[in-house]
């Protein structure tokens, strides 16, 4: 190696130095022991936690995946989405995994249904941590109805021997809405009502109309009339009994009904139970139809074994998802009995799922940060644009946004609705006899007169027990 010779130079005079204070006798120090400085000790970087999210909506598991990719790139965070399915099994696997403390860290849940889960010590509360900004983002109707527990659903619980969430709090809060809508929808198959004669392009007006519609193609074509999640009880009541009293009564009969100051004999209820009576004198319902469930419902209609489906908004996404092309469906909203008392039903959007951080989770803060995530505009639009279902939170209808089909099936919504103002109570006796009694329509075991007297009969009982009729 080539050193330079300034180099060279300093090299030598340096050691020279030395050498020179020797033989002058000049006393040098005895070289004193150094200790090199410690290497700085490595700084541990945490690793990164990895979040578990739980869903009972197989086909939205792609979206909340997008979303979810989204947070990782963002935070470094991953999250990992899992479904069980049916209904049911995700029901029983929430149980089980509440008592063995296995519930993952978020959760998804039917909307104004996590209380119990709350008042047993599941859910981590976040009232304080949504500010107005996160607020802001949700739909009205949505957040401060049925993921704030209101004074109304308070009052209710207290007055309830039977209610388990008596403990919580007004204004206490423990989930967000991330996926909102509406029932109350029917979805027709227009190929079947071309083969049929009809035109696939025209909803019926009223439920008459409708009830002949599901008459021809079943004389023309063979294929039932009807598919829906009857094997669920809540589901005719809900979906398709309810709107039928709202429009034929008017929302002030309908209130005076289920808080016991009217009877389900007036005429305008029985005409609805009339009505869901000939659905079966008619043979009408797909075969089978009280083993079917929701699910297994759309898919039978997706295969074209039913021409009409009652559902909501969150139907058409996995109707899409099960092949069926939008462009083969006709939608609207269940229509009135032919001289009813409203010409229309007006539908709003409410909450239907929920997401909740859970006590279990051992990075609550992460998990929070996640929904919060979840549930903002950008990220709300990618999630309906990938499933086809309505978010809770405010996007624009656009369409290279969230895609046609969900911007044509937002503009059918109306800023309000009779039931947004509603305040009739659903007992749970009389609920329950109306629900097998609309079942029992099905088995033939019951008449629309025998079916009303039953109904009543548990409406008063269960209001006198609770000191009299609603005020």
């Amino acid at each position: 190696m080539n050193v330079p010779r300034r180099v060279l130079g300093q090299l030598s005079l340096a050691l020279l130095i030395p050498m020179l204070a020797t033989a002058c006798g000049a006393a040098t120090p005895a070289p004193q022991a150094t200790t090199a400085p410690a290497a700085p000790a490595a700084t541990a970087v945490p690793a990164k936690p990895e979040l578990t999210m739980w869903t009972w909506k197989v086909f939205h598991v792609p979206g909340l995946e997008a979303v979810a990719k989204n947070f990782e790139a963002k935070e470094g965070i991953k999250v990992k989405i899992t479904a069980f399915n049916p209904d049911e099994v995700y029901r029983t696997k929430i149980t089980t995994a509440a008592q063995s403390g296995d519930l993952p860290d978020i959760l998804s849940y039917w909307a104004g249904g996590q209380w119990e889960l709350a008042a047993t010590d599941q859910l981590v509360e976040l009232t304080s941590q949504v500010d107005p900004a996160w607020k802001g983002n949700f739909l009205a109707g949505t957040y401060e109805k049925s993921s704030v527990l209101t004074q109304a659903v308070f009052d209710t619980c207290q007055k309830d021997p039977k209610c388990t969430y008596k403990n919580l709090k007004v204004g206490q809060s423990f989930s967000v809405p991330y996926l909102a809508g509406q029932a109350f929808f029917v979805y027709a198959n227009k190929e079947l009502l071309t083969k049929a004669g009809l035109d696939p392009n025209k909803a019926p007006a009223t439920a008459d109309e409708w009830m002949e519609m599901m008459k021809t193609v079943k004389a023309k074509t063979g294929t039932p009339g009807l598919v829906t999640g009857v094997q669920n009880p809540d589901v005719s009541a809900f979906w398709l009994f309810n709107p039928l009293l709202m429009t034929s009564c008017g929302p002030e009969k309908y209130d005076a009904i289920y808080n016991g100051n009217s009877t389900f004999s007036d005429p305008c209820a029985l005409k609805v139970f009339n009505w869901m009576n000939d659905l079966q004198t008619n043979d009408l319902w797909m075969p089978n139809i009280l083993q079917t469930n929701i699910d297994p419902a759309d898919v039978a209609f997706s295969q074209g074994k039913a021409a009409f489906d009652i559902g909501g908004t969150y139907t058409l996404g996995f109707l899409v998802s099960q092949g069926m092309k939008p462009e083969n469906l006709l939608s609207f909203a269940v229509p009135p009995l032919k001289g009813a008392t409203l010409d229309k039903l007006q539908v709003s959007a409410f909450a239907l799922i929920d997401a909740a951080v859970t006590k279990n989770s051992k990075h609550p803060s992460e998990a929070t940060k996640f929904i919060q995530f979840l549930t903002t505009p950008e990220q709300m639009a990618i999630f309906a644009k990938t499933v086809g279902d309505f978010p809770a939170v405010k996007v624009a209808l656009d369409p290279e946004k969230i895609g046609p089909v969900l911007v044509g099936l937002m503009s059918a919504f109306s800023d309000k609705s009779p039931f947004d103002t509603s305040k009739a109570q659903t007992l749970d006796e009389p609920k329950k006899v109306l629900e097998l009694g609309l079942q029992q329509f099905i088995t033939k075991e019951i008449k629309p007169d025998d079916l009303v007297k039953k109904i009543d009969a548990a409406n008063k009982a269960a209001w006198d027990a609770r000191g009299g009729p609603l005020k």
